[in-house]
């Protein structure tokens, strides 16, 4: 999933239902199109994460909100205390099944599993429900196994998680966003916290949504104890959430974006 649909599915979980048209109206100020926007709408929708009670006016359904919560938890991981156990999940899907078994590795990648051998896949964190929920979304059933335990052998040293979660490049990109925030983000949310437009307040406040939610899809959120002793992930990540949740607090308490933020 991009990262603008899952900010489009958040929006639609803080309401009972949304037109088509105000998604449009409101991400058109983000400088994305009518037509993207009902692309995505009809993607969220292909996928069972929303449903669309009449024509043009979606709500979010169960599946959406369990896939929601799912990712928005990820960042609390950096505050758990690790077991030392993994979860393991091995499939083996046919090549007529191609599409499906694509699916549902993007699935795991963005939980936060990494890929351990071809077709093994580890996360030091409990996701089982996630995974089964896929699986049955799927139709996966019988093809995939799901183990927890420790390793007796090739356990995962800190060197080797950098490898199989390719954390050096995830490291670059949290430095990256720390130089955008300051040189790019900052200043424009300075401006708007002067002028005080709920309009503009909000457009950033979504633009934030959507760096988020690209680094909660992409980090795996690993323990200290796999970790490299530079990780710059914790610090760039707090000040990406403080930055929303200031934006968050200057719109209007009687403004139309309020309950999308609340």
């Amino acid at each position: 999933m991009l990262s603008v649909e899952k900010t489009m599915l958040f929006l639609l979980s803080k309401v009972e239902q949304m037109g088509a048209q105000q998604f449009v109206e409101i991400y058109q100020q983000r400088g994305y199109t009518s037509t993207y926007i009902r692309n995505a709408l009809s993607r969220l929708k292909k996928e069972g994460y929303i449903a669309s009670p009449s024509r043009s006016w979606y709500q979010v359904t169960a599946a959406g909100l369990a896939y929601i919560m799912a990712i928005n938890s990820k960042p609390a991981r950096y505050q758990e205390q690790w077991d030392q156990t993994w979860d393991v999940v091995m499939l083996e899907v046919p090549e007529s099944e191609r599409k499906k078994r694509d699916l549902f590795r993007s699935a795991l990648l963005q939980l936060g599993y990494g890929p351990l051998y071809n077709s093994v896949y580890i996360s030091p964190w409990n996701y089982r429900n996630e995974v089964a929920a896929q699986i049955r979304k799927l139709e996966l059933e019988g093809k995939v196994s799901i183990l927890q335990g420790q390793f007796l052998e090739g356990s995962i040293t800190p060197l080797k998680a950098q490898s199989i979660w390719q954390l050096d490049k995830i490291h670059t990109l949290y430095q990256e966003k720390s130089d955008w925030l300051q040189q790019e983000f900052a200043p424009l949310m300075h401006e708007a916290l002067e002028a005080g437009q709920p309009l503009q307040l909000f457009r950033l406040y979504l633009q934030m949504g959507e760096e988020l939610s690209g680094m909660f899809m992409t980090d795996p959120y690993l323990p200290d104890e796999l970790l490299p002793d530079d990780w710059s992930g914790k610090r760039v990540l707090q000040q990406m959430k403080e930055h929303a949740a200031t934006l968050a607090r200057a719109i209007p308490e009687d403004s139309f974006y309020t309950p999308f933020i609340r």
